[in-house]
């Protein structure tokens, strides 16, 4: 009669059990790509085959440069389906973030990023009424009061993800040095780049509204484009933040994340 042998060795223990593991920092970063890639190729599509609906205004002023709304709802469909496609990736941002927070900030700070990440669930919730309602004109009041809120969200979440930076940074002992510089860089860098093209793009939707100057409203829309891009390619630098987590797999104790 034959007996199986048991496993002596924590090696032997490794052998019984089937490993999986996959990063999630580039199934994330992919997954926050969709946005912004449909975003420039809305205004490339808006320019070649619908400038002049994408460009008029109520008041007829000679512009060149759509604004994303109005591009967005020139492609309704595809700005639709980008927005569903990174949803849940948006949602898992949020959630990563909030449990990352939770492990290496300190406690004092620990509130604030936990409404960080909660700021950024909800950013992502108005997104999703922006795709959904895409055909909505600009001076609609759903338009007017999900833009504003988009913008104020943004601002929040990247102000607050960069503070939080510099504390998980300084506590984290992974990553190398420069790559800690690099990564503070980039993020630095796109805030700067969107507070700077939010501050002129409400000032030329102000002078727009106002005065009805020609070419006002381009420069609104290229501060709306602008700043859109730099937002969302902010959330994708979660790769960095991300880069050691992994979804696991074994027999033992099935699907789980590492630690983050």
């Amino acid at each position: 009669m034959e007996h199986q042998l048991l496993p002596s060795t924590s090696k032997d223990l490794q052998s019984c059990r089937r490993h999986i593991r996959i990063s999630v920092a580039p199934l994330l970063a992919l997954g926050l790509l969709p946005v912004p890639l449909c975003m420039a190729y809305n205004l490339v599509m808006a320019l070649a085959t619908d400038f002049q609906t994408t460009t008029s205004t109520s008041c007829r002023a000679f512009n060149i440069f759509p604004s994303a709304t109005a591009a967005a709802r020139s492609q309704s469909k595809a700005w639709m389906l980008a927005c569903w496609m990174q949803f849940p990736f948006c949602i898992a941002n949020a959630w990563l973030h909030s449990r990352f927070y939770r492990r290496t900030l300190p406690r004092p700070v620990r509130s604030f990023g936990f409404l960080v990440a909660f700021v950024m669930a909800v950013n992502s919730c108005n997104m999703l009424v922006w795709g959904t309602y895409a055909e909505s004109y600009g001076d609609s009041m759903l338009t007017i009061a999900n833009a504003v809120c988009l913008f104020f969200l943004n601002a929040i979440v990247m102000a607050g993800t960069y503070v939080c930076s510099n504390y998980y940074l300084l506590l984290e002992k992974t990553w190398e040095l420069h790559e800690q510089e690099f990564v503070l860089r980039l993020k630095s860098g796109l805030v700067l780049l969107y507070f700077l093209a939010v501050a002129i793009m409400w000032i030329f939707y102000f002078i727009h509204q106002k005065f009805c100057m020609p070419l006002a409203y381009s420069v609104f829309g290229l501060g709306e484009f602008i700043s859109s891009e730099a937002f969302c390619f902010y959330l994708c630098l979660a790769y960095f933040d991300f880069y050691h987590v992994h979804i696991c797999y074994d027999r033992r104790l099935g699907f789980h994340l590492s630690v983050i």
